[in-house]
Order: structure tokens, then sequence, then C-alpha cells
């Protein structure tokens, strides 16, 4: 019986892909925060929007960070949304299923870009239409 190599084992794909979604999920709330606004994505860098304090390391964790600090910044206690986590969450498992469905082939690349730009534009979307 023929081993399957460790970095392409079922199980990898999954944890890298729930990773790697997670790190996207955290652009895609900046994105989704910054694009109706007009903002440039490059800088400032994040930062609260209530206190404008600059985010340290530490506040960018995706999920971990919002909930190290109770949905609350960490200077300011201005509430956190719950969005931000649920967005990355969202992207975390979307992406999961996708490596573990496609495992590791250059398609993927496309596709990953494709959930990235429609998890945008849907969030952006629900976003503008609560105004």
């Amino acid at each position: 019986m023929i081993e399957t190599p460790p970095f392409d084992a079922t199980w990898f794909r999954l944890v890298i892909g729930f990773l790697i979604g997670l790190c996207f999920g955290s652009f895609i709330t900046m994105l989704s925060y910054r694009l109706p606004k007009r903002m440039s994505i490059v800088k400032p860098d994040s930062h609260c929007p209530t206190c404008q304090k600059p985010l340290q390391p530490v506040d960018l964790i995706p999920i971990g960070s919002w909930l190290l600090s109770r949905g609350a910044c960490r200077y300011c206690q201005t509430e956190i949304g719950a969005r931000y986590p649920l967005i990355e969450l969202a992207t975390g498992l979307s992406f999961m299923a996708t490596f573990g469905l496609m495992g590791f082939q250059w398609a993927l690349v496309i596709v990953v870009a494709a959930l990235t730009a429609v998890i945008t534009a849907v969030t952006i979307k629900i976003e503008t239409s609560k105004r």
C-alpha cells in the first residue's frame, strides 16, 4: 500500500485551509470596512475607529484577539462587533472545505481568489444594505 505524503494528507489540507482562511477572513473584514468608505487598504495601519489607537500584532489574531479582548477595544473598551470573528470563521471554514476537496493544485489559487472576492462582496452588500 502506498502512503500519502504528510503534506497531502486530508487532515493536513483541512488544517492549512482553515488557518489560511482565518487570515484571509481578517483581510476580508478590513476590505469590507474600508472599501465602502473609499479608504485606502494600505494606509493607515489597522487601528481602532473610535480611539484611533494603532492595533498591535496581538490585536490582529483572527478570532483569538476578539475572544481575548471580550469583543472590545483593548484601549478604549468600545465594543467590537461579532461580524469580525464571524467573517473570519466563515472564511476559514470555506477555505477548509475548498482545500479538502481540491487538494494542493494551481487551480486552488484561482478558487481562493474567487472565494475572497465573493465573500468580500457579500459582506459589503450585507453591511451597506443595513443603512
